[in-house]
C-alpha cells in the first residue's frame, strides 16, 4: 500500500490505534465484475447499526468520519502543523476513494440512521516486518463514541479476521500506540501477540508503536 503508514484508528474515546471488531456473515455486490467482495458483516446488527461493504460513493463520508475520528482522539498530541500534515496525507476523499477501489484492500463499513458509526479497512502488510506474502494487515478500525461498547467494533474486527483467512493469510498484522491500553486490551482478546516496534510518524512528530501479529 502506498502512503504513509497505517495505523489501526481509535476505538474513539481511547488512544491510537482502534478498533474494528463484528461478528461474520453476509453480502455486497462486488465493485466490479471480476472483484468478489471480501466477507461482510450482517446486514443489520444490534441497535439499529447496518454493516456493508464499502462503496465509491462512501469515499468522502470516509474522508470526513476518518480525519474526525483521530483528531478527536489524537489532536491533543500533536503541533497543529503535525496534525494537519498528517490528516492531509492520510485521509483525503481521493485517498479513501483509491483504498476503497483497490482490489487489495477490504473496507467495511457501520452505519445507523444513514450516518457513518464506524469502519474497518485491512489490506496487504504495510508495516516492515518480515512476513508470509499472503499476510494481511489491519489499517484502521474507527468506531463512534455514541456506540462504543455497542458491539460495533467486534462485528467490523471479525469480518477483517474472516476475510484475511480467506485471502490465504498466515497472519493479520497491526501497529498499535504504545500508550493506547483499551485498544491493546481488545486486541488481545483475540490473540494478538506482541512481536516488535516502530516510529510512527504523524508529521514530524515520532510515537513508539507497538507492532502485534494474530497467527491464522
Amino acid at each position: 500500500m502506498n502512503g504513509p503508514p497505517q495505523r489501526p484508528s481509535p476505538l474513539v474515546g481511547e488512544g491510537r490505534e482502534g478498533g474494528r471488531v463484528s461478528n461474520d456473515a453476509g453480502g455486497a455486490s462486488a465493485l466490479n465484475s471480476d472483484r468478489p467482495p471480501p466477507p461482510s458483516p450482517s446486514p443489520q446488527g444490534g441497535g439499529g447499526v447496518i454493516y456493508r461493504y464499502a462503496s465509491v460513493q462512501d469515499a468522502g463520508a470516509l474522508a470526513a468520519f476518518a480525519a474526525r475520528s483521530f483528531s478527536e482522539t489524537f489532536a491533543h498530541l500533536y503541533p497543529r502543523e503535525d496534525l494537519e500534515a498528517y490528516l492531509a496525507k492520510s485521509y483525503g476523499e481521493a485517498i479513501q476513494r483509491e483504498e476503497i477501489e483497490d482490489p487489495s484492500i477490504g473496507t467495511w463499513i457501520a452505519e445507523r440512521d444513514a450516518g457513518l458509526v464506524g469502519y474497518a479497512q485491512a489490506g496487504p502488510v504495510d508495516i516492515k516486518v518480515d512476513h508470509a506474502p499472503q499476510d494481511r494487515e489491519l489499517y484502521r478500525l474507527y468506531v463512534d463514541i455514541g456506540v462504543k461498547g455497542g458491539g460495533v467494533a467486534p462485528e467490523l474486527m471479525s469480518n477483517v479476521i474472516g476475510w484475511a483467512r480467506s485471502e490465504g493469510a498466515e497472519a493479520l498484522w497491526l501497529s498499535v500506540w504504545e500508550n493506547n491500553a483499551r485498544a491493546q486490551a481488545f486486541y488481545r482478546r483475540y490473540g494478538f501477540e506482541h512481536v516488535g516496534e516502530h516510529k510512527f510518524m504523524v508529521g514530524k512528530t515520532a510515537d513508539r508503536d507497538f507492532i502485534w501479529r494474530l497467527k491464522l
